[in-house]
């Protein structure tokens, strides 16, 4: 293949892209590897010239070569921009655009006849010296010559709209598949030693990348969700790219030219923070664009310092379209639990947690939310590490009702006396769907901010042990048509001379 390939760069020294073998897609980058068959001419000096073309969209400042054999070696680099209208990938859009643009000038020029035409009656509205019959054919004449070049002139004027929403979208398609300006780079490259013959190479192209898609259907009556990760692919290189090694990364690759300042060393209390590091300039190695022709039937996850691709096998996407590709389908065996805060709302919100046997990492991405087939939510969604929770939304059979039973205040002591304040609230949980569920009620546990004060609180049933010291968390399982009853006895006393400020929640 590569023996063909240079024959015919040797035949026709066109200087044209290369197709691309691999491609790593980012967020909203790509990291492009190519091997080409490359003409070299004497330069002097002992150095060899050769001229590749990347996409307009590339980096050229990115470019790095993998390995070149013997002991050739690159020595000058130098770059140009220019436009090139005509490119192979658009060739298809220009002929239609092309067509269309005709047929546009057709049906205008065709417009123009029709009101020339409807002129030229409309100036016979002062007939001399005619005779009565032969105004009247005139009239005639006129009323079905004007009525047929209205009617005419209306499906031209619709016709000629149409072509107009088709125009500019053939002329988006064209934009969206090369850029706007269409526009190439030439790269010079000198090498010294013996002329290559072929080159592999790598850069960085914008206008490309992938976007996460998720959906997550929880399934309680079988304790599952069902997970899909989809991903939306796109790129505007001007080329397409066809049965290509297609990865997709987590994090953008960052090109540094110069070193950074040194930062201060700073000695201080330490702080907990999660920090994404970038990953390094991905060079390319001997073998990233050998031998890869088996395609991968599922795609695999591929592990790095700093961040996770996955290996989609062997993909083709033309320019200036999406497609949606699947990276993962399973099930997540999962708990269901119904969590309330009446604190707050009556509202009963469905909770799943999972845990994973294996480290997860899901990039930030739109997720659909749906709960035994219907969609209850669509937000952003990512996932990092082993376990993971998830709210489905709002389950209207299930409701709580927050009622105060008892309400007391009063004095005692005649010295150093004390104001006392008594509350009592029942929370009452009803289930009116068929089958029991699992609730958990989570509630403000009061806490005093002035030694002064001391509280004395008692519930039935008594709140489950918590990592977390300002919350009151119970957990039941309410039956079918049934209910579920939480009740709080709160004492608080404070010196009498003490403004006590109860807070929000009395």
């Amino acid at each position: 293949m590569i023996r063909i390939l240079t024959a015919l760069m040797l035949l026709f020294p066109v200087w044209a892209m290369a197709a691309p073998v691999q491609v790593t897609l980012f967020p909203t980058s790509g990291m492009v590897a190519e091997i080409s068959a490359v003409t070299c001419e004497a330069a002097g000096d002992g150095l060899w010239s050769c001229t590749l073309t990347l996409p307009g969209q590339a980096d050229p400042a990115s470019l790095r070569f993998g390995r070149i054999p013997g002991d050739t070696s690159v020595t000058d680099l130098s770059w140009t921009n220019r436009r090139d209208p005509d490119q192979a990938v658009l060739k298809p859009l220009l002929a239609r655009l092309a067509e269309l643009r005709a047929e546009r000038d057709t049906n205008s020029a065709e417009l123009e006849g029709v009101r020339a035409r409807m002129a030229f009656w409309k100036a016979q509205t002062r007939p001399e010296s005619q005779s009565l019959g032969a105004m009247r054919e005139l009239a005639d004449e006129m009323d079905k010559s004007l009525r047929t070049g209205t009617e005419r002139s209306q499906k031209l004027k619709q016709k000629i709209k149409d072509l107009d929403k088709v125009i500019a979208d053939v002329e988006a398609r064209i934009a969206a598949a090369a850029g706007r300006d269409r526009m190439v780079w030439d790269i010079r490259a000198l090498f010294s030693g013996e002329a290559p013959a072929e080159l592999s190479y790598s850069y960085i192209l914008r206008d490309c990348g992938w976007t996460p898609r998720y959906r997550l259907e929880a399934l309680p009556g079988r304790s599952k969700i069902d997970f899909t990760w989809q991903a939306r692919v796109w790129q505007r290189s001007g080329q397409d790219w066809s049965d290509v090694t297609l990865l997709l990364a987590t994090m953008q690759p960052r090109v540094q030219a110069e070193p950074s300042d040194l930062p201060p060393w700073e000695i201080s209390p330490i702080q907990y923070f999660r920090k994404a590091a970038a990953p390094a300039m991905m060079e390319m190695a001997a073998g990233v664009v050998a031998d890869q022709e088996a395609k991968s039937a599922k795609p695999r996850q591929i592990r790095h310092t700093t961040y996770a691709a996955w290996d989609m096998g062997k993909k083709s996407l033309p320019a200036g379209e999406e497609r949606i590709l699947e990276i993962e389908r399973t099930a997540w065996p999962a708990t269901f639990v119904h969590l309330m805060r009446p604190s707050l709302n009556d509202k009963a919100f469905v909770r799943a947690s999972t845990e994973f046997k294996t480290p997860q990492e899901l990039p930030p991405g739109t997720a659909f939310f749906f709960m035994d087939g219907a969609m209850v939510d669509t937000r952003e969604f990512s996932l990092s590490g082993r376990e993971g929770a998830f709210f489905f939304g709002t389950d209207p059979l299930l409701t709580c009702e927050t009622t105060l039973q008892d309400k007391k205040t009063g004095e005692k002591g005649l010295f150093g006396s004390k104001q006392t304040f008594l509350r009592t609230w029942s929370l009452t949980v009803r289930n009116a769907s068929d089958r029991p569920v699992d609730v958990r009620i989570e509630e403000p546990r009061p806490l005093p901010r002035d030694e002064r004060i001391k509280l004395e609180l008692t519930t039935d049933p008594v709140p489950a042990k918590e990592d977390d010291p300002q919350i009151l968390a119970w957990n039941a399982t309410v039956p079918a048509g049934g209910q579920s009853v939480v009740t709080l006895n709160l004492k608080v006393e404070a010196p009498d001379d003490l403004n006590v400020d109860p807070g929000w929640r009395w």
